[in-house]
């Protein structure tokens, strides 16, 4: 095991349990759902770090974590309907979980398998197809709604959740991607930085005094 790798999973549990719960304590629905999508996304680490730490766990702990950030997507995307009408909310939600669960279904069946590396890195081995069609879902519910979210707050703050939140959805895209040890390192300890720095950012009254 590489304990800067099991750190890295050991942050990303805490930092988006902790900005999850934030969210989902205020009364605004986009920050509501917005926050029970990174509590998904908090249990999905949680699962590949359990899946990190035993070996024999790994295949079953990394289904189950892309099964809870397929649902954190449709979490996300039921959050950037918010301003559209109940009818067109239901239905952009219902074909959402039509698409992961077809996304789910794709990966499931797929010959590659996921692995540890001799470096201690944790590889998830999706085939091109499967690449592709995560980065699609992630693109297309969390980019509207990392806007919405951040259009929420004022100035300067919603210019640092515009652009925290895309560094980290840039990061998870290199995770899904890239397979340059060098980069991976580089990439996790980007993640890492922003995470806290959103973490100090969002535990900031003040922040809140300017959201609406």
């Amino acid at each position: 095991m590489n304990s800067t790798v099991a750190l890295f999973f050991a942050i990303n549990v805490l930092a988006a349990a902790l900005i999850g719960g934030k969210f989902l304590s205020k009364n605004n629905p986009v920050f509501k759902y917005f926050g029970v999508g990174l509590l998904f996304d908090a249990l999905a680490f949680a699962f590949w770090t359990i899946g990190y730490g035993n070996s024999s766990w790994l295949l079953n702990c990394v289904t189950l974590g892309a099964i809870t950030l397929l649902v954190s997507l449709v979490f996300f995307l039921y959050a950037s309907l918010q301003n559209h009408s109940a009818g067109n909310r239901t239905l952009g939600t219902v074909l959402g979980i039509v698409v992961v669960i077809v996304i789910f279904m794709i990966g499931r069946y797929s010959p590659n398998l996921a692995y540890i590396s001799p470096e201690g890195l944790l590889f998830f081995n999706l085939t091109p197809l499967v690449q592709m069609l995560y980065v699609f879902a992630l693109a297309f519910t969390f980019l509207p709604l990392t806007d919405l979210v951040a259009s929420k707050f004022g100035s300067p703050y919603s210019a640092l959740v515009r652009y925290g939140f895309i560094a980290q959805f840039v990061g998870g895209i290199m995770l899904i991607t890239n397979t340059d040890v060098q980069v991976l390192y580089v990439t996790g300890w980007v993640i890492g930085i922003v995470y806290l720095v959103l973490c100090v950012a969002l535990f900031n009254k003040k922040v809140w005094h300017s959201a609406n």
